[in-house]
């Protein structure tokens, strides 16, 4: 049998990947397992003390009885899609002539048991690595990664990273990058996001490197013809495009208001007009997660009136936080509500909010504004941390931990992956960022990672 370069054959390859595949979902399994037996006991437990308890006595004063506590229905949480039927599972197992049903709390319960299993046998080295979402060169060290081979393994393998992007830098043709995706998955031990960025038109990687010659509609043709239901079909061929490759995440849609025509972003935005961007950006979500794919809208607050590309300049702007309220709120509130799993918070500096602080290293945007005001529980990344603009203004590492103190769960494409990897082990252990503040973020990651691969059926057959 021919084999690579690497001396992995495509046989040892998929076989690697089916261990890996079974060794995961009988952990996955395990731990449901324990988190079923768990809430039994529990219950037991409460059923034990209600039959033995002691009798009251006669002679005492009867208390009115307690209130019966049941827990609150939880909210639908903002990063998950809303289906007009409800999501709980209801399993055909009778007890007692009733109908086991898992409630929404229920399966959350089981879904951070799993995580907090797959947490409590990481090393604190492995956690960090999961905060960062790199690009093959920014991994392995090298140029024009187009092999998933051993220098990706090995790297893989010491520095367990959260995403991978891919680039038109990666492609050389479509078997070559089905088979590159293939075997970088397959040397990841769990879920790992891999990603591309596309919003559609002629500077799609796909496009640029010409494993495609079909040209997915632009967004800013769409805002012009003002019809909602294009950015959904643009949503679900970008989608369709991305599972054709092993791809599971798409960095886009654009959600940036285009206040003026020389803006950054203005060029590949829907339009001027804040309700129509709104409106598109909800239907190119539903339709990328329509088809399994996960969305990361960009940019939070968008880079719509800087003229400055942030890789020649630092970009800043002069919009105070009651406009962007006004303007971009609405925008963010209806991708939250259509279930987007990331928002990419730029790197652009408020002067009224953020002085010379870039948004995406500032506590009053990432979690003031986007985690508090606008109840974002997905996960937020940070906006591409190699700019000139970053570059020339933070360390590697100081710009890293300071992503972290703000309040960011993943680091985008940092200019030098192990001094921002090393930066925040360094702050962990100087007692600047604690563990915990780690694993906040994992369970966000972790959620969205997970959350389509326990089997709630199975769990509650065993109930």
């Amino acid at each position: 049998m021919r084999k690579d370069n690497y001396n992995l054959s495509k046989e040892e390859l998929r076989k690697l990947k089916r261990k890996k595949e079974q060794r995961k979902a009988f952990g996955i399994l395990a731990l449901m397992i324990l988190a079923v037996l768990l809430v039994l006991g529990g219950i037991g437990f409460g059923v034990y003390f209600f039959l033995h308890r002691e009798p009251a006595n006669e002679n005492e004063i009867t208390a009115e009885p307690e209130p019966v506590v049941t827990e609150p229905e939880p909210e639908v949480s903002a990063n998950e899609p809303q289906e007009e039927e409800a999501v709980s599972v209801s399993v055909n197992q009778p007890v007692d002539g009733e109908t086991t049903e898992l409630t929404d709390e229920m399966k959350a319960a089981i879904l951070d048991e799993t995580i907090a299993g797959y947490l409590a046998n990481m090393t604190v080295e492995q956690k960090v690595a999961g905060l960062f979402f790199v690009t093959p060169e920014g991994l392995t060290g090298t140029n024009d990664v187009t092999i998933g081979g051993s220098a990706m393994s090995a790297a893989l393998s010491e520095y367990p990273v959260g995403g991978i992007l891919f680039t038109e830098s990666n492609m050389e043709s479509p078997e070559q990058f089905k088979e590159m995706v293939f075997n970088v998955k397959s040397f990841t031990g769990n879920e790992i996001f891999m990603a591309v960025e596309e919003t559609g038109g002629e500077k799609s990687p796909f496009v640029v490197s010409g494993l495609s010659e079909a040209v997915i509609t632009d967004q800013k043709t769409i805002g012009e013809s003002g019809e909602n239901s294009g950015a959904y079909t643009a949503g679900i061929a970008i989608g369709n495009r991305m599972n054709e490759y092993g791809i599971n995440t798409v960095i886009g849609p654009l959600a940036d208001i285009a206040f003026s025509q020389n803006g950054y972003t203005s060029p590949q935005a829907f339009g001027d007009e804040p309700m129509l961007v709104k409106d598109m950006v909800r239907n190119a979500v539903r339709g990328i997660e329509d088809q399994n794919i996960h969305a990361c809208v960009k940019f939070f607050p968008g880079y719509g009136d800087v003229e400055k590309n942030p890789e020649s300049a630092r970009p800043v702007s002069n919009r105070t936080k009651e406009d962007i309220v006004e303007k971009d709120y609405p925008v963010y509130d209806d991708a939250i509500d259509g279930g987007t799993d990331f928002i990419m918070v730029s790197q652009i500096a408020y002067k009224s909010i953020t002085g010379d602080v870039p948004a995406c290293l500032s506590s009053e945007v990432v979690t003031d504004m986007l985690r508090g005001e606008l109840e974002y529980e997905g996960i937020i990344i940070t906006d591409y941390m190699d700019t000139h603009s970053l570059i020339m203004h933070y360390k590697h590492a100081d710009a890293a931990v300071m992503a972290v103190q703000a309040g960011a769960d993943m680091l985008f494409c940092p200019g030098d992956f192990k001094k921002a990897y090393n930066g925040i082990l360094s702050a962990i252990e100087r007692g600047e960022i604690s563990e915990e503040r780690i694993d906040e973020s994992l369970y966000r990651i972790y959620r969205v990672k997970y959350r389509k691969l326990i089997d709630y059926d199975a769990i509650a057959a065993l109930m």
